[in-house]
């Protein structure tokens, strides 16, 4: 798939999730809040890149931070501008954004930026848009994530249908050949549960995250492939009864050179 091509598929898809994305991503409004806690400032001109409803966006702005946002999805700019209308948001792709050179002081993004194809594009653009010494503090989804649901689909007869995402030492490699000194990074496993399989599959497509990168036709679960899958699951059931699924993310915090 071409990156024009995703753009458009993640952006329709992340449009429609719009309304209900923040009653629904609780596990990434978590993980959001990790990252803003690792900000090393409190003040400055901040983009949030894959901003979503702006919720942290506001919340940044509440910090002290001079906030706008930028998402890739239209429906999501709009939502957020409608929620938030004392704040600034557009429409932009990570991979070329619309600001100029030392544009601001700090970038923070979470979860967005593992959908960029070219993921050294995207860092060198972060690099960019930041002053000398700008802070870019970073959460976004790597390899492993999943790791349950695609070994149980595996087991089920079944293919596995999560992206092939980089790895947290790939981010790392593109952030110091962007000129980043690297503050801090560690690669951390985030783990959400759910009562049976369909109400696990659900919590990936409401928020918009079923968008394949390969192109791949994608198609719906029979009830007997369900209840194949669901019983394989059974190998990684939490104490509670729970099945669980797991994102692994790695956290930057980076300082441009």
């Amino acid at each position: 798939m071409t990156q024009a091509v995703l753009s458009e598929a993640v952006a329709r898809q992340f449009s429609r999730a719009a309304p209900q994305y923040d009653r629904l991503a609780s596990i990434q409004q978590h993980i959001a809040a990790q990252a803003i806690r690792q900000i090393p400032v409190s003040s400055g001109r901040l983009l949030d890149i894959g901003c979503g409803t702006g919720r942290n966006t506001a919340l940044l702005a509440e910090r002290g931070f001079d906030a706008s946002g930028a998402d890739l999805a239209r429906g999501m700019v709009e939502y957020a501008s409608l929620n938030y209308p004392h704040l600034s948001f557009c429409v932009a792709d990570a991979q070329h954004l619309p600001f100029n050179n030392d544009a601001f002081d700090v970038v923070f993004s979470s979860m967005a930026m593992q959908w960029c194809q070219d993921i050294n594009l995207a860092m060198s653009e972060v690099a960019r848009i930041l002053r000398h010494a700008g802070i870019a503090t970073l959460s976004i989804m790597t390899d492993g994530s999943f790791g349950q649901l695609n070994a149980s689909r595996r087991a089920s007869g079944l293919s596995a249908v999560t992206n092939i995402m980089a790895s947290h030492e790939k981010w790392l490699t593109a952030a110091q050949e962007s000129g980043f000194t690297v503050l801090q990074a560690e690669n951390i496993a985030y783990t959400d549960t759910f009562a049976d399989i369909l109400s696990l599959l659900r919590s990936i497509k409401s928020v918009g995250a079923g968008v394949r990168c390969d192109n791949a036709s994608v198609s719906a679960l029979s009830r007997r492939q369900l209840t194949l899958l669901e019983s394989a699951y059974q190998r990684y059931k939490t104490p509670e009864g729970l099945l669980p699924l797991t994102y692994r993310v790695s956290h930057l915090v980076l300082e441009k050179q």
